[in-house]
């Protein structure tokens, strides 16, 4: 899963940065092959509707698989690695918490404005900024030239004279931090770890042929007074193959949470290119539907439930009738 090198490095230097310089990055921490497994486990293409999962959902130029912790082993893997978990543990003074995750895949365009993620809900609104300890977790999941995740150096250490903003514009920033943006373009499976009370966004970029993949996920210092804070984790139960105490308690076992998950979709964030392809997916099932409920209103129940059973009769027959290969 991990380089060895960063599997190495040391714990100490990575949360001395973070205090120091309120951010950390690391050059191909993931596999490269770790990650085409992992991404191979998405299909970004199906999209989520009257389906009775949980999958990838579209805003706008952006599709995210939000619940990869009940569909992806290698993002809960990596989500739940002993590597993240002693990073916490030496950041972190009180208890912490996964607060969310997603894996997401930006196309064409993207215009995130200046922000910090110390945010507190009340259900889909942001209610204020909060002074919880907290750290963002990025991982790219495919080579990053533009779009890159940018941050300003030492922010983390006065952002909360902007905490009556819920963003900073572009001009803004300009005219007061230009010198002190840092960008950082790097090959998949590069990892970059900061300070929520950072100030961050991903580069802007304009590019239809272009697309980013990322694993983000956040984890706060909740300690015992903020109950209910971050958005729920739903685990498939066939991936707990390293659950303990501290994985429990991490993924909030019997922790409350109050915040929907994000992003908040319907098809109305979806684009028109995605609505007519989900069309094209429509019509033959459209069809299949009307069939079967004419077909239901022509036929009693009785006779329906009794050519079910003669199918299940001749397919067991000729599977016990044909010959071991």
């Amino acid at each position: 899963m991990f380089n060895p090198d960063f599997l190495n490095f040391s714990t100490s230097e990575i949360v001395n940065d973070l205090k120091t310089k309120g951010y950390f990055a690391f050059e191909q921490a993931l596999n490269p092959q770790y990650v085409d497994e992992l991404v191979q486990e998405i299909d970004f293409d199906q999209l989520l509707l009257n389906t009775n999962d949980v999958g990838v959902v579209v805003a706008q130029d952006i599709k995210f698989l939000t619940h990869c912790l009940a569909s992806s082993k290698k993002t809960y893997d990596v989500i739940t690695s002993q590597k993240v978990l002693d990073i916490c543990k030496e950041y972190f003074t009180d208890n912490y918490k996964l607060t969310n995750h997603r894996v997401y895949q930006t196309s064409k365009n993207s215009h995130m404005p200046w922000h910090t993620d110390n945010n507190r809900q009340i259900g889909k609104q942001l209610s204020e900024k909060h002074n919880m300890p907290g750290l963002l977790f990025l991982f790219y999941l495919s080579d990053v030239e533009k779009n890159a995740f940018q941050y300003i150096k030492d922010s983390h250490k006065w952002s909360r004279k902007y905490s009556h903003e819920i963003y900073l514009s572009d001009s803004y920033i300009e005219s007061k931090y230009s010198e002190d943006i840092l960008t950082f373009p790097m090959k998949k499976g590069s990892f970059i770890l900061c300070d929520i009370h950072g100030i961050h966004r991903a580069e802007p970029f304009h590019d239809k042929t272009y697309n980013r993949t990322t694993l983000l996920f956040q984890v706060d210092q909740v300690g015992n007074d903020n109950i209910g804070h971050g958005e729920k984790n739903i685990v498939n139960t066939e991936y707990l193959e390293n659950l303990t105490p501290e994985v429990m308690d991490y993924l909030g076992f019997g922790f409350r949470r109050d915040y929907p998950a994000f992003p908040n979709t319907s098809i109305a964030t979806m684009t028109l290119p995605d609505i007519l392809k989900l069309q094209k997916q429509l019509l033959p099932k459209t069809l299949e539907g009307l069939n079967k409920i004419i077909l239901k209103s022509l036929l009693p129940a009785e006779a329906i439930i009794n050519a079910k059973r003669f199918r299940w009769y001749l397919k067991s027959k000729y599977s016990k009738q044909k010959p071991s290969s």
